[in-house]
């Protein structure tokens, strides 16, 4: 019950063994995780106050600032989340899991295995950007052959989103999106097993 506005109410009606108005509970629950979550809401991970040794990201940095869907006022009547449109769609079960891992940063890029493999660098190996490989730098930053590929490839994909902002382009209508994130994933999956 910590940090619900009425916790105190509630405490005393269970003790009394009492019913709790559910419709405040759930409001009260969804403001508390909505409070944890709003001060990440604006860190962009590259902007950590961390040592360059130690630039390896954390879930409640990343996943609201770049890949998490905007939320709304917490109510009874609907949840201040929304499902991704993805997970409403019938995709082939190795893109719904590409795209999954990759808004929920569980991939292999460096910027994610660098958190367990400790003596390597979150630089892209596959390209001379010298830059953080991270989500937007495969997106949008990434110099190696087979990605610049892909982006010509899909190229009405990143007609429309703004450069650098990862949000704005998870965010796309485009059903293509999917397929794009599934080949990008596979290929960064395929190079990591070979330089491991």
């Amino acid at each position: 019950m910590d940090g619900l506005t009425q916790s105190y109410l509630f405490k005393e009606r269970l003790l009394k063994c009492e019913p709790i108005d559910l419709g405040r509970f759930v409001v009260d629950l969804r403001e508390r995780h909505l409070d944890y979550w709003t001060p990440y809401s604006d860190i962009s991970p590259r902007e950590c106050n961390r040592p360059p040794a130690e630039q390896t990201l954390h879930l409640p940095s990343m996943v609201p600032s770049k890949c998490a869907l905007p939320t709304r006022r917490a109510l009874v009547t609907h949840s201040p989340y929304t499902l991704p449109k993805y997970m409403l769609l019938d995709l082939p079960r190795g893109v719904f899991r590409s795209v999954a891992r990759f808004r929920l940063c569980a991939h292999t890029l460096r910027i994610e295995t660098v958190t367990w493999t400790h003596n390597t660098s979150p630089t892209c190996d596959l390209c001379n950007a010298h830059d953080v490989q991270d989500e937007q730098h495969v997106l949008f930053h990434c110099t190696h052959p087979h990605v610049v590929s892909l982006r010509m490839t899909h190229t009405s994909l990143f007609s429309s989103a703004g450069s650098n902002n990862v949000s704005a382009f998870l965010g796309q209508e485009s059903n293509k999106l999917y397929f794009f994130l599934h080949a990008l994933i596979g290929f960064y999956e395929q190079a990591s097993s070979r330089t491991s």
